[in-house]
């Protein structure tokens, strides 16, 4: 290994008897990121949690933790801890009692237990709540003891497996903040497992998208959302229309021919697509824009498309407005158009209207 990462996946197989839960995966996970594994439930991602901790063994492959190779190593053997979605609190134990028992166990001098226990309480601002019984505290509240227990052991690399799951839908977007700047203060590597892609992309420096086992891409939040690597990152990853096309050219620019025969120009084509070949062009909703029959220039831009539709529905949702248009050959689009002015003049049902974008924020990917 010509360099040390926080962690490394080598290959990494998981198989239960004929199943495959993580088919040859390999990651490279800097030190001091906050790097998650998101995707669909079964997708692979807490078994992957779960080998790194020690609490599974890989049937394949090798995983190393700041170059030591981990093998058979037990968890508490392991420069790792986890944190749970059901936090596994003691209930009978004070907070600051919760945060000490993994000290204790490892029979650290009391001074030294109060000290760091101190110190945990004021990493998570609950310094106040030292005497307190877990039933006592909030969701959220409970989620930061569970934090401070973990982070008190000062671990190498700190696993999390939907730690926010439990919490309500204000709480946990408050939360995802709150554990972001407690990541970057304390600066360990925070390894995340979520299906929640708006949570990923809050949250993480790198993000790993797995379905099936297999890691379909890593990138950073921009990447994977604006440059999705095929068809299930695209679609896993907020709203996404697919636009059946057949591709025309792919050098010296990749031309694609809708149903209705219109043809545009795309910025990018997933590899092993050829000249002929069925696709669909990849478009986010609020990269697309809606015109008025008569608003289309005389001398349109080669690289902006220009196709016609029909409004076929329409959606408020306070910030904007889904407007859902069926294309020529019949296809459907959502076109989201933000509501920037009280009064205007809203698209009505069965009108005309022309959709348009920029080449560059279309994406050509396999069926």
């Amino acid at each position: 290994m010509t360099k040390t990462y926080a962690v490394e996946l080598q290959d990494v197989v998981k198989q239960f008897g004929d199943v495959v839960a993580v088919n040859h995966v390999s990651l490279q996970i800097q030190d001091g990121e906050f790097f998650s594994l998101l995707g669909p439930s079964g997708c692979g991602k807490t078994t992957t949690l779960r080998m790194i901790a020690g609490f599974e063994m890989p049937t394949g492959g090798a995983i190393y933790i700041h170059g030591e190779r981990q093998g058979y190593r037990p968890p508490n053997k392991r420069p790792v801890n986890t944190v749970f979605q059901n936090y596994a609190l003691f209930p009978h134990m004070t907070v600051a009692e919760n945060i000490a028992f993994g000290m204790e166990m490892q029979k650290i001098p009391k001074d030294e237990i109060n000290r760091r226990v101190s110190e945990a309480l004021d990493m998570v601002r609950l310094s106040n709540m030292a005497s307190r019984k877990p039933k006592q505290l909030s969701g959220g509240q409970q989620q930061r003891i569970a934090l401070a227990r973990a982070l008190v052991n000062r671990p190498k690399v700190l696993l999390l497996d939907e730690p926010l799951g439990a919490l309500d839908l204000k709480l946990r977007k408050a939360m995802q903040i709150e554990l972001k700047a407690l990541q970057e203060e304390v600066g360990i590597t925070f390894i995340y497992v979520t299906h929640d892609q708006e949570e990923a992309l809050t949250m993480s420096d790198r993000i790993a998208v797995m379905n099936n086992g297999i890691v379909h891409q890593v990138g950073d939040p921009e990447t994977i959302y604006e440059h999705p690597a095929d068809r299930f990152v695209a679609d896993f990853i907020g709203e996404t229309n697919f636009i059946p096309v057949k591709i025309i050219s792919l050098a010296p620019e990749i031309v694609v021919a809708l149903g209705s025969g219109e043809q545009v120009v795309a910025g990018w084509a997933e590899e092993g697509l050829a000249v002929g070949d069925r696709a669909v062009l990849s478009i986010r909703p609020e990269k697309m824009d809606m015109l008025e029959l008569n608003e289309v220039p005389k001398t349109p831009a080669h690289n902006t498309a220009y196709v016609k539709g029909k409004v076929t529905h329409l959606v408020y949702v306070g910030t904007d407005t889904r407007h859902t248009v069926t294309l020529g050959d019949g296809t459907e689009v959502v076109v989201r158009l933000q509501n920037m002015y009280i009064g205007e003049e809203p698209w009505e049902l069965g009108e005309a209207t022309i959709v348009t974008w920029n080449a560059a924020h279309a994406r050509v990917l396999k069926e």
